[in-house]
């Protein structure tokens, strides 16, 4: 299994290999949208970050970036992963395509809007595209529609099982690359069909002003007296769910407001499911956060390497577990779920 860890820069990427990453992702800035007036980046962000530290500048950097990648046998993929985009863009984002094909060479472009890569393959038929975690590759049928399109790369969304991944990819078939999330960043909703949240200024739900009371029973009606009812059945509360889950947003959600933990970054974790994956075939093993600062990257890396490179030493599934806690360095949070992709 390959670690595929964020980047924005060359100077990461050089750091970011050193220390173990077999693969690099990345964005690129709204200025490579030469061709398009009155582009700013408060009016599109073409692959779900705004302009700023998490992309790459510009075409001149890429190419750097990609030459020091293919120098020592890395691969670095280029994300065009809004969900969707207005048509008059395609043409656009085509001509953007050919050029970093041309001039940068990347090994592939992870892309989320169907009509998008139809469009693409259609017009570069040797381009390689992954089919982002934001097209929302949830079932196998799923699967099978973005393969007849001719993706190589099936990017699943978070909180898939592996029993459920493996029912999927049985179908699917080994022909296609499989990658799952790995280490940091979650998400409250399922992202790829949250079309709000990162359009306009940045995820809303990292910081709601929310505030919950219990509506009275004679004014919630009978399915809401239904869920109190139960709550009171199995000894739970409202308060108490609220103070639950405001607990995961805090800790798998905000990463534990961005604290480093005894060497390594707290937040959403599959490490424990490392075993599995290796049974399953996984291709890749995703980091998350290419807005991240680099020192909270190259920890990732390091700390995805060591478990890796124990489990290659045929230690068994459940030793695997073990010494991912105890190198993670949280074992109460560990032990709490909260920070689980696969709970």
């Amino acid at each position: 299994m390959n670690i595929l860890a964020p980047v924005s820069s060359v100077k990461e990427a050089e750091q970011l290999i050193t220390h173990g990453a077999d693969e690099l992702y990345c964005g690129i800035g709204l200025g490579a949208l030469k061709n398009t007036p009155g582009n700013t980046d408060r009016e599109i962000w073409i692959n779900r970050r705004e302009s700023g530290n998490a992309n790459i500048p510009d075409l001149e950097s890429l190419s750097l970036l990609v030459d020091l990648a293919h120098a020592q046998g890395k691969k670095v993929y280029l994300t065009l992963n809004q969900p969707g985009y207005a048509q008059d863009l395609y043409d656009e984002i085509l001509a953007l395509v050919r050029e970093v094909k041309r001039s940068c060479q990347v090994d592939a472009f992870i892309v989320a809007d169907p009509g998008l890569i139809r469009m693409l393959i259609g017009k570069e038929p040797d381009i390689v595209i992954h089919v982002s975690s934001l097209a929302g590759v949830l079932n196998s049928s799923a699967v099978l529609f973005f393969k007849k399109l001719g993706v190589k790369r099936v990017v699943f969304p978070r909180y898939l099982e592996a029993e459920t991944l493996k029912k999927i990819m049985d179908r699917a078939g080994e022909d296609l690359e499989y990658e799952v999330f790995i280490l940091n960043d979650g998400c409250m909703f399922e992202e790829s069909y949250c079309h709000v949240s990162h359009q306009f200024g940045g995820a809303f739900c990292h910081n709601p002003a929310w505030r919950y009371k219990l509506i009275p029973p004679e004014e919630s009606g009978v399915l809401e007296t239904w869920k109190l009812r139960n709550l009171n059945i199995s000894g739970e509360t409202f308060e108490r769910n609220v103070e639950e889950w405001k607990r995961w947003q805090w800790l798998g959600i905000k990463n534990g407001g961005g604290y480093i933990g005894a060497k390594y970054p707290l937040g959403m974790c599959g490490l424990c499911t490392l075993p599995e994956y290796r049974d399953l075939g996984i291709t890749s093993l995703k980091i998350v956060g290419r807005e991240a600062s680099l020192s909270k990257k190259v920890k990732s890396v390091e700390l995805l390497k060591k478990i890796l490179d124990y489990q290659r030493e045929e230690h068994l599934p459940d030793e695997v577990r073990d010494y991912a806690r105890r190198t993670k360095g949280a074992r109460m949070l560990c032990r709490s779920g909260y920070m689980c992709y696969e709970r």
